[in-house]
């Protein structure tokens, strides 16, 4: 016996079922047709004994009347299974259509979340990148600042220092070239700011 993949049996179990569906409605065709006329003629057999045409007659014995009630009454049984087939047959493929939208409808749900989420996830990252690249560009902004105040200072500095210096030199050649008490003063005053402040110039 062969051995069908998965796919392949279901899909030969769904190619007979979709067979017998269709076949199922022409059979009950075919026996409601039958039906009928066992029914016409059931009723005839029962209603006459004798039928008579121009040229002959025909007798109908009891027994055929009989028979043909009970074959009717067969076929009417065998016509309403067939059309309880039908109606269940309608039923399950309602059931399965519906099945498939629903799935359909959720599948589209859930590719309709993931494309949210995956968009949102994004925007987020999108937001959190703009925010790294802000910060990154303020924390640039600050060094820059604080490098330029570090300069500011050192060069603030530095020309006190310049001027201190050119001011003690200024002061000492005054008081060698004049050693007088203003000069000395001077030049003392000047040693105790650089005693004083020499760290910070």
């Amino acid at each position: 016996m062969t051995n069908f993949p998965p796919l392949l049996r279901e899909a030969k179990r769904d190619n007979r079922s979709i067979h017998f569906s269709a076949t199922i409605p022409d059979f009950q065709t075919f026996v409601a047709i039958v039906t009928t006329l066992l029914v016409f003629l059931t009723g005839v057999a029962l209603k006459y004994d004798t039928i008579y045409f121009r040229n002959y007659e025909i007798s109908i014995p009891q027994w055929a009347g009989l028979s043909f009630a009970g074959l009717t009454f067969s076929f009417v049984v065998l016509d309403q299974l067939l059309r309880g087939f039908v109606r269940l047959e309608e039923i399950q493929q309602t059931t399965e259509a519906r099945n498939r939208r629903a799935e359909e409808e959720q599948r589209r749900s859930e590719d309709r979340a993931r494309t949210v989420a995956r968009e949102a996830k994004q925007d987020r990252e999108r937001e959190e990148e703009l925010a790294r690249a802000e910060n990154e560009r303020a924390e640039a902004r600050d060094r820059r600042a604080e490098a330029r105040e570090r300069e500011a200072r050192r060069v603030g500095q530095e020309a006190r220092r310049t001027r201190i210096e050119n001011q003690y030199r200024l002061a000492l050649i005054r008081y060698q070239l004049e050693p007088n008490s203003p000069h000395r003063r001077q030049l003392e005053n000047i040693l105790a700011l650089l005693d004083e402040y020499g760290d910070t110039l």
